[in-house]
């Protein structure tokens, strides 16, 4: 018998090879060479709607207010009346400071007022004794001018009666003996009337000195007023600086600081000096909270937040925010926002965290499909439809949530393409199959 080639079981094996690469009849596209057919691409434009989101941020408690109390006056501290962690009401004493020298001086400050008390009473008498010299001064004017219009009255008498014995002694009638008498008592009338004139201007001098005298008593008053004012003054300040060795608490609050004992020294100066005592009022409290930027709109002073507190079993505190800073912090991009909370049973304790609960929105912002949002090395991408072709385009997205993604703004997907431009509500993007689009892809 013939045995068979060597060949022959290599060519079979080809041949059934090759016969079970065939296509099979059942794909008629595959036998042709044909590619399957791509996922059909959708259009839509973006929809204008409200978006609401809430914004959970942490917080801090904080008092609403704390005040570290410092010594002005150096000296011993005398006695402690509150420690740490003790209540207390506005003005009530925490501690004493003993200053001796300060407590002399004001001694000697009430002393000097004691004195300048009596020179102004001393001052007050010299007034009124003064003004009674002027007073008798003029009487005696009034009296020396009555005796004058007397004398006066006299001189004229005798001075009439000389002429008249004149003439009669030229007649003959009375000897020259009577008219020499009735000379001299007219010269004794002339002497009166000088000295009686000579009393007026003395006596009016005595007035003019006496109302000097009383001008002086009344400035001597004016400068004892002004003593007794001075010393007044300084025995005020030597008060008010005792008042300094009283450190009391400036309003109704909590003792949250003790950093003095019974005898410590204090000695203030510089810029910075040594706390006694840090007082916190709790009546009401802060919650500090930075909101990111993206709902710094909604923080406003009058919005309404919700704060929780992990610490109290997560309760829920329904709240207001009081004040905010006004401006972003430029290294962290939020806003400093601040919410004042009653706590009359002081069960917010300050240092504590908390929980803000923002609710915030955005109206007329335009929404498309998650689906028409490409993202891709954390940057976000869309394709427009203009001309009958999609064109790439980079966008800025707002909020991204399960119903839609916000469309801020767009611009080509390309270097120079500029600035971004506001996208509308007109505009067509593809909202499907994003992966098998190209930029500048004609679209059906």
């Amino acid at each position: 018998m013939t045995r068979p080639s060597r060949w022959l079981l290599p060519a079979a094996l080809l041949a059934l090879t090759a016969a079970g690469c065939r296509p099979s009849p059942a794909h008629p596209a595959a036998a042709q060479g044909e590619k399957p057919a791509a996922a059909p691409l959708t259009r839509g434009r973006p929809t204008k709607t409200t978006l609401t989101w809430t914004v959970e941020q942490p917080g801090t408690v904080h008092a609403f207010e704390t005040t570290p109390l410092v010594a002005k006056l150096p000296g011993y501290v005398q006695r402690l009346t509150k420690d740490l962690g003790d209540p207390v009401a506005a003005g009530e004493l925490l501690a004493v400071i003993a200053i001796p020298e300060l407590d002399r001086e004001a001694e000697a400050k009430a002393a000097a007022v004691a004195v300048a008390d009596a020179e102004v009473e001393q001052s007050k008498a010299g007034v009124a004794v003064a003004a009674e010299v002027v007073h008798a001064a003029e009487a005696t004017v009034l009296e020396v001018r009555a005796g004058q219009s007397r004398v006066q009255a006299d001189y004229e008498r005798w001075e009439s009666e000389v002429k008249r014995i004149e003439t009669l002694v030229g007649q003959k009638v009375i000897d020259a003996q009577t008219l020499d008498d009735t000379r001299k008592q007219f010269r004794s009338a002339a002497a009166g009337r000088d000295e009686v004139a000579a009393k007026v201007t003395s006596a009016r001098v005595m007035v003019r000195e006496s109302a000097a005298r009383k001008l002086r008593a009344d400035a001597d008053l004016k400068a004892a007023h002004a003593r007794r004012v001075v010393a007044d003054a300084e025995a005020r300040r030597v008060s008010a600086m005792l008042d300094y060795c009283q450190i009391k608490a400036p309003y109704a609050g909590v003792v949250t600081g003790r950093y003095v004992h019974t005898g410590h020294f204090l000695q203030p100066g510089g810029n910075r000096s040594e706390t006694l005592f840090t007082v916190a009022r709790l009546d009401t409290v802060r919650v500090f909270v930075e909101v990111p930027e993206v709902a710094a709109a909604q923080a406003t002073p009058g919005a309404k937040v919700t704060v929780r507190f992990p610490s109290l079993g997560n309760a829920e505190v329904p709240g207001t925010i009081t004040r905010t800073a006004g401006v972003l912090n430029a290294d962290t991009r939020t806003l400093r926002t601040e919410i004042d909370l009653p706590n009359p049973a002081g069960t917010l304790r300050p240092g504590s965290y908390a929980v803000v609960r923002l609710t915030a929105t955005a109206a007329d912002a335009l929404v498309v499909p998650p689906s028409a949002v490409l993202f891709a090395d954390e940057t976000a991408y869309v394709f427009a439809v203009a001309d009958g072709k999609a064109v790439k385009m980079r966008v800025q997205v707002g909020r991204n949530t399960p119903d839609g993604v916000q469309l801020l703004g767009w611009k080509r997907a390309t270097v120079n393409a500029g600035e971004f431009a506001p996208v509308k509500e007109t505009d067509t993007v593809v909202t499907t199959n994003l992966g098998a689009v190209t930029d500048g892809q004609p679209m059906q």
